[in-house]
């Protein structure tokens, strides 16, 4: 298997075997199918996969790259050529990202280290969510307003990592006239740790310009149509190709992609506004391509602890108004709250008879022994603008405390990291008044901290 460097792709052939000449009127088709499975990303996390899964994705994506290339090779069309050639560059990066993280396994085994995180508590990861991209670019004065010079075009698509879960945005067409570069696609990363780094690439085709339909006079059109047919058969097809759109591409390799620009997202680029980011000119690029220097897109996060229950069992509740009485509940812990129900078939009927907010004022301690005679027992004390609530809860059995203890814990935990505190909680919509109000209080006080002014959102 020959792959192709991170910075280029290209297929190689000396053209189509007799046997694929039958595939021509398919080809359209199955590119298309290729380039949307292509697009369809690596799946769930591999780092959480085993290694014969992993072996299994490398197999896949090697029979996607065999496909690709004889597709590539049958190709004459220019699209059905740069969609081969992009979905090409996308196996071989996914391949190389399947057999670094394998070696990486190998090594750690080798040296005796286990990658388990089994007893050492991570905040939760989350869903990652990449749209409204957008590439500024710098033409020259005689180029974009006076309409001179040559008529340069390009195709350019990108390429967004995390880990190994690899995407790629649809092709665009850049020529002269446009003055920035917008991808309408919505990117989504699953199961994304809070350590993660998004790199950002920007891969370019140049479309030869210079003999083009488009910036070809007529007459000098016309000319070379006629010539084709008085000069003879071999030199009328080198002349007559000349206008084809055949003549963009190298038959023998097909079309190349250069890396031309790249840039990486991190946790704190998480924001729900879209934003500008600087991005790093590769070595090597393309000249030809104004690139401003810049490019924006919305970089929006998930946490799993505000979708996924982080814990859920019944627990016994002590009642306010008579401490001697308790009422058992089915809770669930999840976005920063503790829900509670009679049964669990009333979570999708009905709302939660109790609520209890679990923020990052909220102190979990062994319950008072003076006021709590109940064995398993512990006290969840919060503080908000309104006061400070208290509830103290019991669980059946010491295994089932340090449950939620636990889970408690890996809660709390989970609001460390800038993206809950900050532009994820301004987009949350729960129907507790109070948690309403905490929020907005602890918002205040980061801000506070931080000596800058926070936005606030409005929750209901």
């Amino acid at each position: 298997m020959s792959t192709t460097s991170g910075a280029s792709a290209g297929g190689g052939c000396e053209g189509p075997p007799p046997v694929l000449r039958a595939l021509k009127p398919k080809l359209r088709r199955c590119i298309s199918g290729l380039a949307a499975v292509g697009r369809g990303g690596a799946g769930p996390s591999v780092c959480r996969m085993s290694d014969r899964d992993l072996q299994q994705k490398i197999e896949h994506e090697i029979k996607m790259r065999e496909g690709t290339t004889k597709l590539l090779a049958a190709s004459k069309h220019p699209t059905q050529l740069l969609e081969a050639t992009r979905t090409l560059l996308c196996s071989n990066a996914r391949i190389i990202a399947y057999m670094t993280e394998l070696q990486r396994r190998k090594t750690l085994e080798v040296l005796g280290q286990s990658q388990s995180t089994e007893g050492n508590q991570l905040p939760c990861r989350a869903q990652l969510n990449v749209s409204d991209i957008r590439i500024p670019l710098m033409w020259k004065d005689t180029d974009h307003f006076k309409n001179k010079g040559d008529y340069r075009q390009y195709s350019v698509f990108c390429l967004l990592k995390v880990g190994t879960e690899i995407f790629d945005t649809s092709m665009i067409n850049v020529d002269r006239s446009m003055t920035d570069i917008t991808f309408e696609d919505v990117l989504l990363f699953q199961d994304v740790p809070h350590d993660f780094e998004l790199k950002f690439e920007v891969y370019c085709h140049k479309l030869h310009e210079e003999l083009s339909v488009a910036n070809t006079p007529k007459k000098i059109r016309k000319k070379i149509t006629d010539l084709s047919g008085s000069v003879g058969r071999s030199v009328g097809k080198r002349l007559s190709g000349l206008v084809r759109k055949e003549a963009y591409y190298d038959c023998c390799r097909g079309p190349r992609f250069e890396l031309v620009a790249k840039g990486t997202l991190q946790l704190q680029d998480v924001d729900d506004s879209i934003n500008h980011f600087e991005d790093c000119l590769s070595e090597g690029a393309l000249p030809e391509l104004p690139l401003f220097g810049h490019y924006c897109c919305r970089l929006a996060a998930v946490p799993d602890c505000l979708v996924k229950p982080v814990v859920s069992g019944f627990l016994s509740v002590q009642e306010d108004d008579d401490l001697s009485k308790w009422r058992r509940y089915w809770c669930v812990l999840k976005n920063l709250r503790l829900a509670c129900w009679l049964s669990p078939t009333d979570i999708e009927v009905a709302q939660p008879l109790l609520t209890i907010p679990i923020t990052k004022s909220t102190q979990i301690s062994d319950a008072d022994p003076s006021t709590c005679k109940r064995a398993h027992t512990f006290l969840i004390k919060t503080v908000s603008l309104l006061g400070v609530s208290e509830h103290t809860l019991a669980a059946d059995s010491k295994e089932e405390v340090n449950k939620w203890w636990d889970g408690f814990q890996q809660h709390l935990l989970d609001q460390e990291p800038d993206s809950v505190s900050d532009s994820i909680v301004n987009d949350l919509k729960v129907d507790d008044a109070h948690l309403s109000q905490m929020l907005t209080t602890l918002m205040g006080e980061a801000s506070q901290i931080r000596g800058g002014s926070s936005r606030h959102g409005s929750t209901s």
